[in-house]
């Protein structure tokens, strides 16, 4: 006979991976590659990226840019590591990582789309213009932010304010859509740092650096929100001051 039901057994296998070796060297590296680029982090979208990358079009030089590039813009980093946070609350981290990469790809086709058929002089004619896409990615950040900071535990949610488990049985697929659509604008913004000289090597090694940055920073959330879970339970007390700080980043460099 055994001493735990169903729903604590399930918890428990969940989580018990989570404190291991590997987990905590993987988030003790993170830590320490953010830290790192503390100072690059200041310089988002400074055009040292297209420099760099005009001046190496290889495949490989331009495939290490696109690993740095995501790391240099804090409203695509908010982006894939608040994603991964919240996908895997709802418990469905597959869901969201799936979203996040096709949203990425369509936002990259589209861009490079655009540069061929005259750049975005001609999206401009269709309302799509630089400024439309800066403000979509603001207002991703800004939409993120609401989700995470309205989570509540199952313990704690009021009839006004659903529970994560109503949230991933009624709103999971509007989240899915939502956050894949405002992600393709994440990936038009990337595209457009690319300078155009670089070929067709150098813009697939931009995408392909670009595309495993931005799915390891949203596995870096799922492993946060791990952590998060495994030593507060339903409290979501940190994860509000995590994207309280995450706005500040984003928005005070925006306002001054």
């Amino acid at each position: 006979m055994t001493h735990c039901t169903k729903t604590p057994c399930t918890k428990s296998s969940r989580f018990s991976s989570v404190l291991s070796y590997p987990s905590i060297s993987a988030a003790g590296s993170s830590a320490l590659m953010a830290l790192l680029l503390l100072p690059s982090l200041a310089q988002a979208h400074s055009g040292h990226i297209q420099s760099t990358v005009a001046h190496a079009p290889s495949f490989l030089s331009t495939l290490q840019v696109g690993l740095m590039h995501p790391m240099t813009g804090l409203d695509h980093l908010f982006l894939a590591v608040g994603m991964g946070m919240l996908f895997y609350g709802l418990q469905k981290p597959r869901i969201g990582m799936g979203s996040l990469t096709v949203g990425l790809s369509l936002g990259v086709v589209l861009a490079t789309a655009i540069t061929l058929f005259g750049g975005f002089g001609f999206a401009a004619s269709f309302g799509l213009t630089a400024g439309l896409i800066e403000g979509a990615i603001l207002l991703s950040v800004v939409v993120l932010a609401v989700v995470l900071m309205g989570q509540r535990s199952g313990q704690k949610a009021s009839s006004r304010l659903p529970s994560m488990r109503t949230l991933s049985t009624r709103y999971l697929p509007l989240l899915s859509i939502g956050f894949g659509g405002l992600a393709v604008f994440h990936g038009m913004a990337h595209a457009m740092e690319v300078p155009a000289q670089v070929g067709a090597a150098g813009q697939l090694g931009f995408y392909a650096g670009m595309m495993v940055s931005m799915l390891g920073l949203y596995s870096a959330g799922i492993l946060i929100n791990q952590q998060l879970q495994q030593r507060l339970g339903g409290s979501f007390w940190l994860q509000r001051g995590l994207v309280v700080l995450g706005l500040g980043a984003v928005f005070i460099p925006v306002l001054t």
